[in-house]
């Protein structure tokens, strides 16, 4: 196993060995959930805090997502500045100044947002029966949770149930160029990670790619689609089409091979 794996199955081990005491546990960290803000000298401000598995994952996901896109856009105007790809020292903002600017555009956006707008639900996909899910839940980063804590969730969240057995019968879409809709949706509840043996990278920052190539007649279905982030999903790409993606990205055009009948 890679170790995040073995991490599942050991918690997983643990609630069943000992459920009533994983309940109090997560009872524990529950409780233990706290946040401080609190202005210092120069009028600087300070946040610490503590939260629950699943608390925590709300707040890393939206915050995570408001990230990357600071990211993109210091990314983009660091290429136009420097006329070349940069590298991530020349970017104007570290790593941890993004996530400070991106917790201040959640708290923009969250007081921005229209009085009649719909709240967001968080989404628990049951993936087996009830008396499973009565004993396994896990969050979408792979962090086993107790049932006790999901409880608290369900009253105001969306259930989505998929079922693989029988998967054209269910999840057939065709024969379509791109993942997308449920057939996307399943790929990544069942992958979750990039299907590198080596690459944990999650599902939200992955693609779902053929694994028998488009090109080469691949369908788009369940059993030939698969997660890859955006790094190993670019390795498997033959040398002329990453050509031809870096000639369309700088727009200038793509020098064709020559062939014996040009010499």
């Amino acid at each position: 196993m890679q170790y995040a794996e073995f991490v599942v199955a050991l918690e997983l081990w643990h609630q069943r060995a000992d459920d009533e005491g994983a309940e109090r546990r997560a009872e524990r960290q529950h409780r233990r959930r706290r946040f401080h803000l609190s202005q210092s000298f120069e009028d600087t401000w300070y946040l610490n805090g503590v939260l629950d598995p699943i608390s925590g994952q709300v707040i890393h996901g939206v915050v995570s997502s408001i990230e990357r896109e600071l990211f993109a856009a210091d990314w983009a105007d660091a290429k136009a500045r420097l006329g070349r790809n940069p590298s991530v020292d020349e970017l104007a903002r570290t790593a941890p100044q993004r996530r400070a600017d991106a917790l201040v555009e959640l708290a923009t956006r969250a007081a921005t947002a229209p009085k009649s707008g719909q709240r967001p639900a968080p989404l628990f996909t049951i993936l087996v029966d009830l008396d499973s899910f009565a004993r396994t839940c896990q969050l979408a980063s792979g962090t086993v949770i107790t049932p006790g804590s999901a409880a608290r969730w369900l009253d105001r969240a969306v259930i989505e149930r998929i079922v693989f057995d029988g998967p054209d019968r269910v999840l057939a879409v065709g024969h379509q160029r791109r993942f997308t809709g449920a057939l996307r949706r399943a790929i990544h509840v069942r992958d979750r990670t990039c299907r590198h043996p080596y690459c944990d990278e999650p599902a939200d920052r992955c693609d779902v790619d053929h694994i028998i190539p488009w090109a080469l007649g691949g369908p788009t279905t369940l059993a030939n689609g698969r997660l890859t982030c955006g790094a190993h999903n670019r390795q498997r790409e033959p040398e002329h089409i990453r050509r031809g993606r870096r000639a369309k990205r700088s727009k200038r055009p793509e020098q064709p091979d020559r062939s014996p009948a040009d010499e």
